[in-house]
């Protein structure tokens, strides 16, 4: 099974870019695409034709909201965490498959204010406590995200100038040990331990061309889900905006134990 997960920054600014074209050439089952903006269901399914599409989006018209497109329709769908502060900012769906489920999440920057880093504090806790509900009785998690963090100083460029930032604080550093403390894994870093590996970078400055960037996409895996894993690694040969896609590779069993 082939995922893509990418912050299109935008999904009309992506289909000028070859989004379709692109996410075809992949051979991908699923893409999850964060930061839509664009809250038109409908058209997203057209220009997606032929492919099972869903979107979050968030109420706040040309604001967040997360997408999901398939080869396939999975059993069921869920938009949300289940708690209207964070939800109606369209930041999470979570898809379920025979024997496992696909989250695709939008995590708060909290660059922008105080008030949105405590915002995004109270989002990790509420969201933490939410996927320990849904591994009870779904122990194959896999979610794809931009998670507006990163975990170690080798996914940061200058990581002592940039230490106590919104997506590098001590706060989430440790919200991101406790998933692994849990027997969550960083599906990236079990295949690569090479540094200068981002996958954001700023617009500014020639950033991109220059590599310095921030590593703070990609996917984590439940316990479970950790043994199948057979590939994960970014992908900046594709612009399609200031993030570049992560693919992982997940070793789809026939059944479950």
């Amino acid at each position: 099974m082939r995922i893509l997960s990418l912050n299109g920054n935008g999904i009309r600014a992506c289909l000028k870019k070859g989004l379709v074209r692109w996410w075809e050439s992949t051979d991908a089952d699923l893409l999850l695409f964060q930061e839509v903006r664009y809250d038109d269901a409908e058209a997203l399914a057209g220009f997606f034709s032929g492919y099972w599409t869903s979107l979050h989006a968030a109420e706040k018209k040309g604001y967040s909201g997360v997408a999901v497109i398939s080869k396939r329709p999975p059993k069921s769908v869920v938009h949300g965490i289940g708690d209207t502060r964070f939800d109606a900012e369209g930041r999470v769906i979570r898809v379920d498959f025979e024997g496992y489920s696909v989250f695709n999440v939008y995590f708060p920057s909290g660059a922008s204010s105080p008030e949105r880093q405590s915002y995004k504090l109270e989002f990790l806790m509420a969201f933490w406590a939410h996927i320990l509900e849904v591994q009870r009785s779904i122990p194959h998690l896999l979610i794809g995200a931009d998670w507006n963090m990163c975990h170690h100083p080798i996914d940061i460029h200058n990581p002592i100038r940039l230490d106590g930032v919104p997506g590098f604080t001590p706060e989430e550093r440790a919200w991101l040990d406790g998933l692994h403390d849990a027997g969550w894994r960083d599906a990236f870093r079990l295949f690569s331990n090479q540094p200068d590996q981002y996958t954001w970078w700023s617009l500014q400055s020639r950033s991109r061309e220059r590599n310095v960037g921030w590593r703070i996409d990609g996917f984590w895996l439940s316990p479970e889900a950790v043994p199948r894993a057979t590939r994960c690694v970014h992908l900046p040969q594709a612009f399609l905006s200031d993030h570049c896609p992560v693919l992982l590779e997940w070793d789809l069993p026939t059944t479950f134990e």
